[in-house]
């Protein structure tokens, strides 16, 4: 089922990001012209758009239980990748070094569950059928609704697992990109005034962006598309597995198989993307300078199966990019070494520590 049949469609999603917005340019504006990280900023926002939909309220940046919450999602998807090898291959845990790393992931996943959880039975305390007031709510309609079902699948446990995936994937997906999108931006001044120009002649300084303005700004779409493959967040994609027994070019694939798919590859093919470690917004724009999508860029996967996110991620990705470029310049800071386009692998693929300059427009 989508958001959009729990009550949360397209303008409702886009007020909640709008308002996150604005609460995180305001954040910006506070530190000055001091070098800065912006990437736990922007994974606050990103989360704090999660905690609107599914808590129906947002937090303050500071507050201590969201800060908890955001240091358990930190470490909780931070594993290297002989860490992840471990969790498939459980005696690789013997290993000096290997198995503490699970264990560790597990141990932050285990609190965002128990967190989630003590939302839940709070809104089973306050809940009003006459008054929904978020996903949880929702869920919890839904759930009263089936009571009488054998075969409903809507429990508490599979309420707490699509939350948890919520979380999971919606958060950290999403900041990354937009971590991206700003590392390239500060390496590229030149692309990043081409996309303020480009969004000061259809918004000015003061209106709003809405997702209705990404047609009438064909060279940002082109940049956040680039910004997507260059840096393939989720290189291996989703994981999956076969439903029956199948075969694909000459191999066997049992039933229960779980199946990976190289994004990264497909990203980064030189034949269809010629020097593909460039950064090129150029890749998709045609000879009068329009958008031209492109299906070799699969962020969300493909197929029935695809990142059921990929709405919401490409609401957060556009608003939140033109925003912050609509009243800021972001700059290295003076003096400061270029830094590294080479990520760091573990859950997601995101770019290694760098600080920035936000510079007000007028």
């Amino acid at each position: 089922m989508s958001l959009r049949e729990f009550g949360f469609g397209k303008r409702s999603l886009e007020g909640k990001i709008l308002e996150e917005s604005v609460s995180l340019q305001a954040e910006i504006m506070k530190i000055g012209n001091r070098p800065f990280d912006i990437s736990r900023m922007v994974q606050n926002a990103v989360t704090n758009v999660i905690c609107s939909i599914v808590f129906g309220s947002r937090f303050a940046y500071n507050d201590e239980k969201f800060k908890r919450l955001m240091d358990a999602l930190d470490r909780g998807l931070s594993l290297n990748f002989f860490g992840q090898l471990a969790i498939f291959f459980p005696t690789l845990r013997r290993v000096p070094g290997l198995g503490r790393g699970p264990k560790m992931i597990q141990n932050d996943l285990v609190t965002i569950r128990a967190y989630l959880r003590e939302e839940m039975d709070t809104h089973k305390k306050t809940f009003d059928p006459n008054d929904i007031r978020d996903l949880i709510d929702s869920y919890v309609r839904e759930t009263k609704s089936r009571e009488n079902d054998d075969k409903t699948t809507f429990t508490d446990d599979y309420t707490e697992w699509v939350l948890f995936d919520l979380f999971i994937a919606g958060a950290e997906t999403t900041s990354t990109t937009l971590n991206w999108a700003f590392l390239y931006m500060i390496l590229n001044p030149d692309i990043q005034r081409k996309v303020q120009k480009e969004i000061h002649s259809v918004l000015g300084h003061d209106q709003r962006p809405s997702t209705a303005h990404r047609a009438q700004m064909p060279y940002t779409e082109a940049v956040l598309t680039e910004v997507a493959r260059i840096g393939s967040i989720t290189p291996m994609g989703a994981f999956h597995a076969t439903s029956r027994d199948t075969s694909f070019h000459g191999y066997h694939i049992p039933e229960g198989t779980t199946v990976l798919t190289n994004l990264w590859s497909v990203h980064h093919d030189p034949e269809h993307f010629p020097n593909p470690g460039k950064f090129d917004p150029g890749r998709f724009l045609d000879s009068q300078g329009q958008y031209r999508r492109d299906d070799h860029v699969i962020p969300f996967g493909v197929g029935p199966r695809m990142c059921l996110g990929k709405q919401l991620a490409e609401m957060e990705l556009f608003v939140f990019f033109t925003s912050l470029l609509q009243h800021f310049t972001f700059k290295l800071p003076e003096g400061a070494a270029k830094p590294s386009t080479t990520g760091i692998s573990g859950v997601t693929h995101s770019p290694k520590n760098f600080e920035l300059v936000a510079e007000p427009l007028a």
